[in-house]
């Protein structure tokens, strides 16, 4: 069975060749899992090779049945040795290109300079640009996949009414909403790009652990079992009246869509309400601005006027030195797509972006305080995709 339709396909390889006509490039080779598989709807290949013009051509080391019966694309050829490679290309009418394109930020030098090598190119470029502007506009079809993904999510704040308890740990909690999304279709993997990023289906981090640095730029990973993962929920047991962040990630057929819902055991304090309340009022207005003619800059720069007016400046998105400078990001086939609502990046919203939009207050000795929703862009307006209830779930 084909895993993508095969007009969607096409359309994403003719706009991606226009951008390479557009950079110059003759050549792409395309490798990660990720694109490999938004490009031809399959990772069982070893290489995909998408000329400036023409048919793309997969190559694939063993098992090509199951490539031809996942991908759409004729050419579909089984090798044995990259050096074969020049000559099947030369049979399909690609030539050897004079510049490569690669995605050089997650291609190791060896296989980068491997294939500059085999196909006798000049000069190697990075693609990685073009590719994730390639996948940052959804289609309707992947909509379709995200609203999806987004209803595996629906039932958590059911689902810790419902289970936690004194006595629980982050972990215990954690494993009760995880087998939830498994057993809902989630494959159990989150795709972030980068050499190093590692991520958990999501995390149940109470208390001052959403306080624990990262050397990502990310807040309220939690400190996980060990320091050999060094993200995730911890063994620690939930303390009657603090916040439980609950963050996670749900995959429908690869696609994500990220979510953040805040909980309390026990009778929550004045305070923790009261800021509670100001982190959704931060989140609402805040999502109002995420319409086309708005930059990725001026979203993040409005988060923190909006902190200011609320009076929660020094906690927005960390506080002190742990402080982060973003307050969303792109979702997709990956957790971390185009755009990153962040500082210094002054590039205008478009209809077709996914977002997820996390306002987080960390406050010390205390905890995080906040929600996240991914949102798609329109020209009428934001669509919120995470519909499961807003309200501070307390137990």
């Amino acid at each position: 069975m084909k895993t993508i339709p095969q007009e969607e396909l096409f359309h994403r390889i003719e706009g991606f060749q226009e951008k390479l006509k557009e950079k110059g490039t003759d050549l792409a080779v395309i490798i990660q899992n990720a694109d490999l598989y938004y490009f031809s709807g399959t990772i069982q290949a070893e290489y995909l090779f998408i000329p400036q013009e023409g048919e793309p051509v997969l190559l694939v080391r063993r098992g090509s049945e199951r490539a031809q019966a996942e991908s759409s694309f004729k050419k579909i050829i089984e090798f044995k040795s990259s050096r074969e490679i020049p000559n099947i290309l030369t049979q399909e009418d690609i030539e050897l290109p004079e510049e490569l394109g690669l995605e050089l930020d997650v291609l190791s030098y060896q296989v980068a300079t491997k294939l500059q090598h085999i196909l006798e190119a000049d000069k190697l470029v990075n693609i990685t640009t073009v590719i994730r502007q390639s996948r940052m506009i959804k289609s309707d079809y992947e909509i379709i996949l995200m609203k999806r993904a987004a209803n595996q999510l629906k039932k958590i704040p059911t689902l810790i009414k419902s289970n936690l308890q004194e006595g629980m740990s982050e972990l215990e909690l954690s494993s009760i909403i995880e087998e939830h999304l498994r057993l809902q279709g989630h494959p159990g993997r989150i795709r972030m790009r980068g050499l190093t990023n590692e991520m958990p289906i999501g995390v149940c981090v109470s208390g001052d652990n959403a306080e624990v640095p990262l050397k990502t730029d990310a807040l309220c990973g939690g400190p996980g079992i060990h320091a050999s993962i060094g993200i995730g929920s911890s063994k620690k047991k939930i303390i009657e009246g603090e916040p439980i962040v609950i963050d996670f990630v749900s995959n429908h057929h690869g696609y994500h869509v990220d979510q953040t819902r805040l909980a309390v055991l026990g009778e929550p304090s004045a305070y923790l309400q009261e800021t509670y309340e100001k982190s959704v009022e931060l989140l609402d207005k805040l999502s109002e601005y995420l319409l086309p003619q708005h930059t990725w800059q001026e979203i993040y720069e409005q988060g923190k006027r909006l902190a200011e007016e609320l009076d929660v400046a020094d906690y927005f998105m960390g506080h002190g030195e742990n402080k982060v400078r973003f307050v969303g990001h792109g979702v997709g086939l990956e957790l971390n797509e185009f755009p990153f609502l962040a500082d210094g990046l002054d590039i205008d919203l478009e209809p077709g972006m996914t977002i997820a939009l996390e306002p987080k207050l960390l406050i010390p000795e205390l905890g995080a305080i906040g929600i996240e929703n991914t949102y798609l862009i329109t020209e009428d307006g934001p669509q919120n995709l995470t519909t499961s209830s807003e309200e501070l779930i307390i137990v």
